[in-house]
């Protein structure tokens, strides 16, 4: 049954008499078990509901233009959680006492349509494959890690073959898209492992979209879980060789790189990271993949837009995790100190809430970033910190916000979504 949680003034819903606390039981006779299900049955322009209120079932019939709201919320969808032992998971990681919300390992394709959630489809059933299909829940984001049976069993922790090619064929079948990860864990499906990986994938383009590596994330808080190795240097060097070639051939064969390396593969290697061309359409972008690229490219097209000279002198300290610090250093910084007036301070952060080896901005907390402003010889005017350190409610992952640091040292913070534009118009509006 789906709940619902509010209806709003003048639309559908409301004009049909549904209140809030109704369960929606069927829409045209199909029973809904959440927001999908009552999108893709009650788009007809005639619809029946079955509505059941105080211990009983009513009968609704609406005539629906093509459109017209419905003016309902129903109540928060109840994901299914992971039931996978992953010896690289994330959430295992996390230092007590943080929000609940972030113990939470959700393993939900609806996650995944809509919102981008990788899954590794451990829990896919039959029925949930049919559903896929019928509903074209298109396209689903997916973690593959490794296809090899036996390699998957040991990165997931679990005990049986949970035939991942088999629903990959299904779902390719069906049309439906399919994007995938590979978080390389040195040791397990590194080396020839990954090759085959990504050669058995590549079988299934161009339904299967894209392929994304990326590097495990380890931090301090690893008591009584699997020893694990960073992506030192060297392998990293020999993962961008091997990929690369294979993007060559996949662009001359697919006109799409198809295999994407996160940023930190190159960085590692002391590399710069690829020309846009690389990632052609940045399919993923939002798993670090093309992330340094897409904002130095765009800083550079933004510096057209900023002024020469600020008429009084301001000062910025632009905080900044410890992996991409030296290249804002070498192609930021040099051109922030151009605008006469503003003096800017770089200020790679060290991450000690998850421990030094994490050095990406998005796992940065409000804590460490006090510190780091802590420890500046000079009390700057205004402090620019990466908005993906912050959630949807502006909250750090350590609970503090932007404010806290405000508060504690007399300065503006302002988090910068990949341009510095929104920050020169603070300082114009004075």
């Amino acid at each position: 049954m789906l709940k619902v949680e509010r209806v709003e003034s003048g639309g559908l819903a409301e004009k049909l008499g549904l209140r809030p606390g109704d369960r929606l039981l069927a829409v045209n006779g199909e029973p809904v078990r959440d927001e999908l299900d009552f999108q893709f049955y009650a788009s007809d322009e005639t619809i029946e509901l079955r509505v059941a209120r105080n211990g009983k079932v009513l009968k609704v019939v609406a005539e629906r233009e093509f459109g017209e709201s419905w003016g309902i919320e129903f109540a928060e969808i109840r994901y299914r959680s992971c039931g996978n032992k992953c010896v690289f998971c994330f959430i295992d990681q996390n230092p007590q006492g943080l929000r609940s919300s972030l113990y939470f390992k959700d393993e939900d394709y609806r996650l995944s349509f809509l919102h981008g959630n990788y899954v590794t489809l451990t829990n896919l059933g039959r029925s949930d494959l049919e559903r896929i299909l019928r509903q074209h829940l298109s396209p689903l984001y997916v973690s593959v890690h490794a296809t090899n049976p036996e390699v998957r069993k040991r990165l997931l922790g679990i005990d049986h073959d949970d035939r991942l090619l088999e629903k990959i064929q299904t779902l390719v079948e069906g049309g439906i898209e399919l994007h995938t990860q590979i978080v390389l864990v040195p040791g397990y499906n590194d080396g020839s492992v990954l090759q085959d990986t990504v050669d058995t994938l590549r079988r299934y383009a161009p339904a299967v979209a894209s392929v994304a590596v990326v590097p495990v994330g380890l931090t301090k808080h690893r008591a009584h879980l699997p020893r694990l190795r960073l992506v030192d240097p060297r392998l990293a060097t020999e993962v961008v060789q091997t990929l690369e070639e294979k993007a060559r051939t996949c662009r001359q064969e697919l006109g799409v790189h198809w295999v994407y390396l996160a940023d930190e593969f190159y960085l590692r290697a002391g590399l710069d990271v690829p020309p846009a061309g690389r990632y052609d359409d940045f399919p993923q972008i939002e798993n670090g993949v093309g992330m340094l690229r897409a904002f130095l490219d765009a800083f550079e097209e933004e510096t057209r837009e900023y002024p020469r000279a600020l008429g009084r002198t301001v000062r910025v300290a632009v905080l900044t995790g410890r992996l991409a610090a030296p290249q804002l250093q070498r192609f930021v910084l040099p051109v922030l100190q151009e605008v006469v007036g503003l003096e800017v301070t770089l200020v790679p952060v060290r991450n000690d809430f998850f421990g030094e080896s994490v050095t990406v901005s998005g796992l940065l907390v409000g804590k460490d970033l006090g510190t780091s402003l802590a420890e500046l010889s000079s009390e700057p005017d205004w402090v620019l910190i990466p908005a993906n350190t912050l959630n949807p409610d502006g909250v750090f992952l350590d609970n503090l916000r932007p404010q806290d640091l405000e508060e504690r040292f007399g300065v503006s913070v302002l988090p910068l979504d990949g341009t510095f534009l929104p920050f020169f118009e603070e300082i114009e509006r004075g």
